[in-house]
């Protein structure tokens, strides 16, 4: 056999094995349930600050996932990377992840945050470019800016947001298109681009399957009130410049990630798209009343590739052990003191947010259920393995991490 026809025949298993998955995949979300796989304790190299085994979490694998159970989850600290769920262990873990949220309701630019927005709008016109002076644009590209002594004019983030989509006059034609996650070659070069460029990644390391399952595959499906994950594409003279990877949910857009061209770095899209991100919290807001806030995924204060999100106001931190919501600012003056902040007192010798493993009854286990086949569920300790010591704690842990309520609405497969 020739090396084409090992490569072809390796390629083919690995369509297969992709085909088989998403009609697994498939199947389970048909159930219209959240259904999960207990992955349990993890202990990995520290991202931040780069510690050896020093971030501790506790993970699920979703292989499908309603959005109210999840906007439930990350209400409890937790966090998708594809369709793997994860909970940090705050108390244990060397750069504790806080959930941050900003409430978009209530948010208004400061001075330098309209700045950038101003900047990106001038670029748009050809008012400005970044490798000349306003000195060297011709006059007639020159925005006016002489107004009365006693003019004054009040605009909202989402004017100044959407004035770029403006065409008439403008040098370059901007748009922002929301669309189901998906997977096109126009996406994953821009991916590869970023990677290679922002963060250093070997070409070796960048691949089609990595970029699916980390921006692509998401447990939540589009639902009808448009929930879901999502893309925006930022789109530039009609070449795709910046993609944001997003989860619509009940009381949330949630940001997941955020990749550019690196050719336009002096556009400072990465600030940039946190504004459109709240100015379509804002949109949705006005249809709905629980949807107003903006999660921005952790805040590690120790780290200002993290902490920057606090500059957004007015933004919230929660609580690691009750899961109430808290000004920034109570936690900042707490976290000069110990990196470890929670406002509830208490013993105990299980993790930080959990329930109680000696309150998880044989009454509530009953209610905890376990896939069985493709559409037969049953209690997890009706299963004949539940009377092993090691998976009967598997099942605990998990109840503890996700919650009593979340345990008893998922699916266990």
């Amino acid at each position: 056999m020739s090396s084409k026809d090992k490569e072809y025949d390796s390629s083919t298993e690995e369509e297969i094995e992709e085909e088989i998955e998403e009609e697994e995949e498939d199947m389970m979300q048909s159930l219209g349930v959240s259904v999960v796989s207990i992955t349990g304790d993890s202990q990995h190299n520290c991202g931040y600050c780069k510690g050896k085994d020093t971030s501790i979490s506790f993970g699920i694998w979703a292989h499908s996932m309603t959005c109210t159970d999840y906007q439930d989850l990350i209400d409890r600290g937790w966090r998708r990377s594809g369709k793997y769920l994860y909970k940090p262990d705050l108390e244990k873990s060397c750069c504790p992840q806080y959930t941050i949220r900003l409430d978009a309701s209530r948010f208004n630019t400061t001075k330098s945050q309209k700045k950038i927005i101003t900047k990106f709008n001038k670029y748009i016109k050809g008012t400005w470019d970044p490798k000349r002076t306003d000195k060297d644009v011709p006059k007639g590209k020159q925005e006016q800016v002489s107004k009365p002594d006693n003019y004054v004019q009040i605009k909202s983030l989402r004017d100044y947001i959407h004035e770029s989509e403006v065409t008439e006059n403008s040098k370059y034609n901007f748009k922002v298109e929301l669309e189901p996650s998906s997977f096109t070659q126009e996406k994953f070069e821009l991916y590869a681009k970023y990677q290679k460029s922002i963060h250093h990644d070997k070409e070796e390391d960048i691949s089609k399957s990595g970029f699916k399952r980390f921006l692509i595959d998401s447990p939540l499906k589009p639902e009808k009130n448009m929930f879901g994950s999502f893309h925006q594409k930022y789109i530039l003279d009609g070449k795709l410049v910046a993609l944001a990877v997003i989860d619509i949910l009940p009381k949330c857009v949630s940001s997941v990630y955020f990749l550019y061209d690196p050719d336009y770095s002096f556009l400072s899209l990465g600030k940039y798209s946190a504004f459109r991100e709240i100015s379509l919290v804002q949109e949705y807001h006005d249809k709905m009343d629980s949807l107003q806030y903006y999660y921005m995924g952790f805040y590690i204060h120790t780290c200002p590739k993290m902490n920057y999100k606090g500059q957004y106001a007015p933004s919230d931190l929660l609580d690691p052990i009750d899961y109430t919501w808290h000004p920034i600012e109570d936690f900042r003056k707490e976290f000069e003191q110990q990196s470890f902040v929670t406002f509830v007192k208490e013993t105990r010798n299980y993790p930080a947010g959990w329930a109680d493993p000696s309150t998880i009854t044989k009454q509530a286990l009953e209610k905890v259920l376990v896939l069985l086949g493709q559409d037969r569920v049953a209690p997890v300790n009706y299963l004949v393995k539940f009377d092993s010591p090691a998976f009967k704690k598997i099942i605990v842990d998990y109840v503890c991490a996700v919650g009593l309520k979340m345990a008893q609405k998922m699916i266990i497969c």
